[in-house]
């Protein structure tokens, strides 16, 4: 009997060990996906917030304007790569005799770093996720525009869904615009033109990578659902053929992360400490835009910028 509970004593030693390892791992791992990711996630905002309008003079009710935008974002050096340092961390090492390293988060390269851990005596090891290895981000899509009533433009966008490397991409928004100079007097007859935009924005960034196999299960994705509002200032003025636009800008964004692979149990359990991470951020951006018509088509380039550049292209064709 003595030997019985003895050896109960000792499984149950082991699973608590084996249970403390697993939840050490699990607080790794959210650690680094948290900086492997979010850069990515934050320059999905600006691109998100780019290219609204064309010109921001009003449209007659029902006039339709079609556009077909390029979309370029430029990745800052900053943001490419993140520090891993052993110190930070619970269970997870890099292999060798190093304790920091450079690696790329998913807007980075593609140079690797070997990690190790362990569960109980079993040990694992991985490595750490590639970047895109691009120096833009560059994505199609589609925008069409409404005229309303009371000087109020309808606006929807979508982007498919754009692979680029091993990242997937795609948006869907919709916005209205709305011009102030009917309720202010003195530039009811002005050539500068006032208004407001408010936009939402729904969008997925999908990052798969080699697979991490973790003993209990293996990690090979990971994917942001993000909702963005944005707040616009916009103040706009034509000089023959062209439009001068300008707009400061708040984007208000909440993040949710999941990551994908094999293994319910490891998987749940990333998940719902995941739950943690989700997160809520809001960014100043500003925009510069100019638009060119001729006749009832315009070219239009918009500058978007902030913690990120972004550069909108496109071209629009007016249905009156």
């Amino acid at each position: 009997m003595r030997k019985f509970v003895l050896l109960a004593c000792l499984c149950t030693s082991f699973a608590q060990a084996q249970f403390e390892d697993v939840a050490a791992v699990a607080e790794d791992l959210i650690f680094l996906t948290e900086k492997y990711i979010s850069p990515a996630a934050e320059a999905s905002v600006y691109q998100a917030s780019g290219g609204w309008y064309t010109n921001f003079t009003p449209k007659n009710t029902f006039d339709v304007e079609i556009s077909l935008q390029y979309n370029l974002l430029f990745i800052p050096n900053n943001r490419k790569t993140f520090l891993i340092n052993e110190a930070e961390l619970q269970n997870i090492g890099i292999q060798g005799n190093a304790t920091m390293a450079e690696v790329p988060t998913a807007l980075g390269g593609d140079d690797v770093v070997v990690l190790e851990g362990h569960i109980g005596e079993e040990t694992f090891e991985f490595d750490s996720p590639e970047g895109i290895g691009q120096e833009t981000v560059k994505h199609g899509q589609i925008q069409a525009t409404v005229g309303l009533w009371k000087q109020t433009n309808l606006i929807a966008r979508f982007a498919p869904n754009i692979k680029i490397n091993d990242t997937k991409y795609s948006s869907f928004g919709i916005g209205l615009a709305h011009h102030l100079n009917q309720w202010i007097k003195p530039m009811r007859e002005s050539s500068y033109h006032l208004g407001l935009l408010v936009t939402y924005t729904n969008y997925s960034v999908e990052d798969e990578f080699s697979d991490a196999d973790l003993i209990l299960g293996t990690i090979n994705a990971i994917k942001v659902d993000g909702e963005s509002f944005g707040f616009n200032l916009v103040a706009s003025k034509s000089v023959k053929q062209f439009d001068f636009s300008t707009s400061i800008g708040l984007a208000s964004t909440k993040f949710n992360y999941n990551v994908g692979g094999t293994g319910d149990l490891l998987l749940d359990s990333l998940n719902i400490a995941l739950e943690d991470l989700d997160k809520s951020e809001t960014n100043v951006k500003f925009d510069l835009n100019v638009n060119y018509r001729i006749s009832d088509f315009s070219i239009n380039t918009m500058l978007t910028f902030g913690e990120f550049a972004n550069l909108n292209m496109g071209i629009s064709y007016n249905i009156n």
